[in-house]
C-alpha cells in the first residue's frame, strides 16, 4: 500500500503547484504590445506604391494580390468609413489567404479598450465605423506559423482607431496596439500581457 500512498501525494502535490503556478502549458508572455501612429490611404483612389492597408502589428502596408495585410480602409460615397478584413478584399480568393481577421467594434475609448472580447468576430463582412469607433481584431494566420505550436491560443490581438479623416485627400489616420503573444488578449499599450 506504500506505492499507491506515495502515488497519491505526488498527484496531489503536483496538482496544488501547477494551480499554484497558473496554467503550467500556458507560455510566458515576452514580447510589449506595441503603439503605432500612421496614415494611409483609401483601398481605391491611393497613389501608387502608397500605404492603402494596414497590418496590425507593423502597421502601413498595401493592399495588393500577395494580401499581405490585415485591414484596408476606405470611405463610401457619402463619406462614411468602411473596413474591410483582407478576406473581404481577396471575395473569391479567400481561400487562399493564410491570414484570417475578424473584427468587432467595441463601446468605450481606445485608452479604455483593455482586453479583446472572446468571441463575436466576424471575418467576411465589412464593417462601418465612424472616426472614434474602436476596433478590435482577431488574428489568425495559419501559415506564417507565428502561434503553430503555442498551447495558448493560435490567435493574435489588436486594436485600431481612426482618429481623424481628410476626405478630399482619402487619407485616414489612424492609432491602434497589438499584443502579438499568441493567445494572450491584453492590448495596454507599452506593456508585457499578463492574460
Amino acid at each position: 500500500m506504500l506505492p499507491t500512498r506515495l502515488l497519491r501525494v505526488a498527484v496531489v502535490a503536483l496538482a496544488t503547484a501547477a494551480v499554484a503556478c497558473g496554467d503550467p502549458t500556458r507560455a510566458k508572455a515576452t514580447i510589449p504590445n506595441a503603439r503605432l501612429e500612421y496614415s494611409i490611404y483609401g483601398l481605391v483612389g491611393a497613389p501608387a506604391a502608397s500605404a492603402n492597408a494596414l497590418s496590425l502589428f507593423i502597421g502601413p502596408a498595401r493592399a495588393d494580390a500577395s494580401f499581405e495585410f490585415d485591414v484596408a480602409l476606405d470611405l463610401d460615397p457619402t463619406g462614411k468609413i468602411r473596413v474591410y478584413p483582407v478576406r473581404a478584399v481577396a471575395g473569391p480568393l479567400a481561400g487562399i489567404v493564410a491570414t484570417r481577421v475578424g473584427l468587432q467594434k467595441v463601446t468605450g475609448s481606445f485608452e479604455s479598450v483593455r482586453e479583446a472580447p472572446t468571441t463575436g468576430y466576424d471575418t467576411l463582412t465589412v464593417q462601418e465605423i465612424q472616426p472614434g469607433t474602436v476596433v478590435v481584431a482577431e488574428v489568425v494566420n495559419v501559415v506564417a506559423g507565428l502561434c503553430v505550436f503555442s498551447l495558448s491560443g493560435s490567435q493574435t490581438y489588436a486594436k485600431f482607431v481612426v482618429d481623424s479623416v481628410n476626405t478630399s485627400a482619402r487619407r485616414f489616420y489612424v492609432r491602434s496596439v497589438g499584443d502579438a503573444n499568441c493567445g494572450y488578449r491584453s492590448l495596454v499599450a507599452d506593456s508585457i500581457p499578463t492574460f
